[in-house]
């Protein structure tokens, strides 16, 4: 579904503060791959570059090297409606809930967003979908006409996620889609996720630095440290094991009861292992 090959990327100083000497590559040669219907968890503390990968992917910042393929196309030498066309099946949800939207708009005019722009639905057709994916998420068709200053945090990205599946897409890039949310509402939408994947065969990029989250949705789990992948691993048990600075100091930093049970706590997880 998506293969990433040796992809660079560095940002331009500003003209302001602009140096002779060489600038640090925020990316710096990233390979990783998605299988059709599987979720891949992107590990990394701040600064690692996992956002900056995801903006790459989803075609919104070019990479300075490498590429990036989805379905066997290159993202960034299709031709702009080649490229429109492709990002129908590549979809995104944002961790701020609340900046992904436009305030002004209703649930239905924020969901209906992306079928207005592919789509050639009726009025009554658009509003039928519209109710069908508030109810697919968890909400209610009679909240269509509900701004989103009427929505819980969770409620909301709820919305975000019905906008994000509108569409059917085959690839979806999570960047802490949950992160901002409180445990409650996390695990509620976590467990969404995982039905909507199981129903649509959608896959997932799930970019976050919470190693609980993670393990409980993904199928397999990378590490960035300072803009590189340094550890991949196809299963929960792999990564515990795992003997990489960076992985231990992700493990080292998870919070638990007690510090002592922090490992147990989290090889104790449901649904952690590759499915």
């Amino acid at each position: 579904m998506l293969e990433v090959r040796e992809v660079t990327h560095t940002y331009a100083p500003s003209r302001r503060w602009r140096r002779s000497e060489k600038q640090d590559n925020v990316l710096s040669g990233v390979s990783l791959h998605i299988e059709e219907g599987t979720c891949l968890g992107l590990l990394g503390s701040s600064g690692a570059g996992k956002s900056t990968l995801g903006r790459v992917i989803l075609g919104l910042e070019p990479p300075r090297a490498g590429q990036v393929l989805i379905q066997g196309q290159d993202l960034y030498k299709l031709s702009p409606q080649a490229r429109r066309t492709l990002r129908r099946d590549l979809q995104v949800v944002f961790q701020d809930c609340y900046s992904a939207v436009n305030p002004r708009m209703t649930a239905e005019q924020i969901i209906g967003e992306p079928l207005s722009n592919y789509e050639s639905l009726s009025v009554q057709e658009q509003k039928r979908a519209v109710g069908e994916l508030l109810e697919c998420v968890g909400l209610s068709a009679a909240d269509m006409q509900k701004q989103p200053y009427q929505f819980s945090g969770g409620q909301l990205q709820r919305i975000n996620i019905a906008r994000a599946i509108a569409l059917k897409p085959k690839l979806i890039v999570l960047d802490e889609a949950v992160s901002s949310l409180d445990m409650i509402n996390g695990a509620k939408i976590l467990r969404l996720l995982g039905e909507l994947r199981a129903a649509f065969g959608l896959s997932y990029l799930f970019i976050t630095h919470d190693i609980k989250a993670a393990c409980m949705i993904s199928d397999a789990l990378a590490v960035m440290d300072q803009g590189r992948i340094v550890e991949y691993n196809d299963s929960k048990e792999q990564f515990l094991q795992s003997a990489h600075p960076a992985v231990r100091s992700l493990l080292d930093s998870m919070l638990a009861a007690h510090p002592r049970n922090r490992h147990r706590e989290l090889a104790d997880m449901p649904g952690a292992s590759a499915q």
